[in-house]
């Protein structure tokens, strides 16, 4: 029979209560956008001794699955503020892939730092949501359905709404074309393949749309300003972290 009185030896009380307290501000002001603030939060709490008890000695391997954790947090977080789970999600593997690569204590905090300028990039690019039901819904079936042959008359017919109606909500809602959108959105999705995949720039060509690489290469640098290979290339590098 086994005992129900076994004792676990366990830090301080105190320290997991700050380490709490530190993961609820933190989470907070990356969702008010205060990105200055978060920083400083996150400095001043790797700075603090205490964290060397409770971080199983602040080894990297277990600094490293705490950032990882902090991570899932804000991005379940930023979803809940209006992300699309997608988005947020995709950011979450870029930085788990770029934690995980990590040889020092040093890249991983770093790394945490970068985590924290991703999710509120995001967050300030949905700061002006969408209102219009259809245009959301139009929005979430472009998204789920890249690769195919999208046209404004199917996401129309789609939604409910006449092509013309469609065309005229869609700008007022975006800012932008239901053309511009579609390869804004491609490119997008692409920017993630290159960082999180093996596969082959003409394969994510394909599988986002595009009927062929030179076609899919023109645009990604009229959207980015480089390359697809000089992306992938420059995919460790937080600027790029999209």
């Amino acid at each position: 029979m086994i005992s129900n009185n076994l004792f676990y030896p366990k830090p301080n009380r105190d320290d997991f209560y700050n380490i709490y307290e530190f993961e609820i501000d933190l989470i907070r002001e990356v969702s008010n956008g205060n990105l200055q603030k978060a920083l400083k939060l996150y400095d001043e709490f790797f700075s603090r001794k205490f964290i060397y008890n409770v971080i199983e000695n602040n080894s990297l391997e277990y600094v490293k699955s705490y950032i990882i954790s902090i991570s899932l947090l804000i991005c379940h977080n930023v979803i809940r503020k209006g992300v699309s789970a997608y988005s947020a999600k995709a950011k979450y593997h870029a930085f788990l892939n770029l934690i995980e690569k990590s040889t020092t204590k040093e890249d991983t905090l770093n790394t945490g730092k970068q985590l924290i300028h991703g999710y509120i990039r995001q967050l300030i690019k949905i700061s002006n949501p969408i209102d219009n039901i259809y245009i959301r819904k139009a929005v979430d079936y472009i998204q789920d359905n890249l690769g195919e042959d999208l046209t404004l008359s199917m996401v129309a017919d789609h939604i409910g709404l006449s092509k013309c109606y469609f065309c005229s909500q869609f700008k007022k809602e975006l800012d932008m074309s239901f053309t511009e959108y579609l390869a804004y959105a491609r490119i997008e999705k692409s920017k993630y393949l290159l960082c999180n995949s093996d596969k082959s720039i003409l394969d994510i060509a394909i599988l986002i749309g595009f009927n062929s690489q030179s076609y899919f290469s023109a645009q990604f640098k009229k959207y980015t300003g480089i390359s697809p290979k000089e992306f992938r290339n420059k995919r460790f590098d937080s600027d790029y972290l999209f």
